[in-house]
């Protein structure tokens, strides 16, 4: 498991359309990271949850209803040019293509499905444990 000794929240938002994969990784990601995570299962949903959160980690599938993937880094990267949270890009979808378009969009990292979840949470946790204590630090 994944040390859990982050002392502070901090918030992830999974886009993901397959319920149990958005429920397993929002389970390690509360329980094994103490993260604040909110869901959606579309793009369109998803962009609406980051301009309201603004949230330090995205985690996103390139397979959605409504809006997809890469899509959605577009709409982000045109939103916010120069980014302000990190994404990881799960995705059956693991053509190099694929993965290339989605580094060039804004993606910070891109696993191909199925993965290893521990291998996501600790990426995660890299990162949150990179935060400066103002961006990870709960709200009151």
């Amino acid at each position: 498991m994944v040390d859990n000794t982050i002392p502070s929240k901090a918030t992830v938002l999974v886009i993901e359309d397959d319920h149990p994969l958005r429920d397993l990784i929002s389970l390690v990601l509360i329980h094994g990271l103490n993260c604040q995570v909110v869901t959606a299962d579309n793009g369109i949903d998803g962009l609406a949850l980051y301009a309201e959160l603004r949230p330090q980690v995205i985690i996103l599938d390139i397979l959605l209803p409504q809006m997809n993937g890469l899509d959605f880094l577009r709409q982000l990267r045109q939103e916010t040019p120069h980014g302000d949270c990190v994404i990881f890009v799960i995705s059956g979808l693991g053509y190099r293509e694929v993965v290339q378009q989605a580094i060039e969009l804004g993606a910070t990292d891109f696993l191909v499905k199925p993965f290893d979840i521990q291998v996501l949470a600790k990426r995660v946790a890299e990162v949150i444990n990179n935060l400066p204590l103002s961006a990870n630090s709960e709200k009151p």
